[in-house]
């Protein structure tokens, strides 16, 4: 089945390995899979050029559904089938992301989201696990833990006014925020700078996912935060590829 998506998320996940989801022509959500190991980030270009990324139009040979709740979305694809198409405006995606768009983070999986450590849904149930809300008192934290890995996270308030203390999964935030502690920016700096462009920005938009459960907690799934939208955003018409690693 040949499908067009708008992508929307683009989630770095670990070994060079990359979680690709966006929507279909008739506002389904859709999140292309493939066996182990997955999709990795190298298969994101065409000719040395980015194919697959948030704002891009591309097309799939969608080949099986394979649902797993809360992880519904999930579709096996032929890798060679991928074509990127054009890219949407800002407009045209602020409108893709508004006809996504939730009253609240707990409208999105419809079911109770638990806490201690962290926010998560049980796994095997809800139907769905991606979603957008809109974000208001957006606070960006970027600070190293004791075993020296970077976390990226964002604090905001949903339209039902609660709070929530995410981990950022979004490649281009990840990226970006590293290139800039690779021009010797203090963390301090670089967090202060987004937080600027977030609050200054006009509307927000948060692209809310689902982790898949893990060894130490395997039957939870950990929400985070798959794509950051600001309206104008910090990107400035640029992509992951602008700042990933060499």
């Amino acid at each position: 089945m040949r499908k067009t998506l708008v992508i929307t998320d683009l989630t770095r996940m670990h070994e060079g390995r990359v979680c690709v989801a966006g929507y279909d022509e008739e506002g389904a959500c859709i999140r292309p899979v493939l066996p182990p190991p997955g999709i990795l980030e190298q298969s994101l270009y065409a000719d040395g050029k980015p194919a697959v990324f948030p704002s891009a139009v591309v097309e799939y040979d969608l080949l099986e559904h394979r649902p797993q709740p809360p992880h519904t979305e999930d579709w096996r694809y032929d890798p060679a089938s991928v074509q990127f198409v054009e890219r949407l405006k800002g407009k045209q995606m602020h409108e893709t992301l508004t006809r996504a768009l939730s009253q609240s983070v707990a409208a999105i999986f419809e079911q109770p989201i638990l806490t201690g450590p962290g926010f998560y849904v049980m796994d095997g149930q809800g139907p769905r696990s991606l979603g957008t809300v809109r974000a208001f008192q957006p606070e960006a934290r970027y600070e190293q833990r004791d075993e020296g890995r970077w976390e990226y996270r964002l604090r905001f308030d949903d339209h039902a006014g609660h709070s929530y203390s995410l981990g950022v999964t979004d490649l281009s935030w990840r990226y970006y925020c590293d290139h800039q502690r690779n021009q010797r920016r203090s963390p301090s700096d670089i967090a202060a700078e987004l937080n600027a462009v977030l609050q200054s920005a006009e509307e927000i938009y948060l692209r809310i996912g689902l982790a898949r459960g893990w060894e130490k907690f395997p039957d939870r799934c950990y929400l985070q935060i798959i794509g950051v939208y600001a309206f104008p955003g910090y990107l400035r018409g640029r992509t992951f590829a602008d700042f990933a690693p060499q």
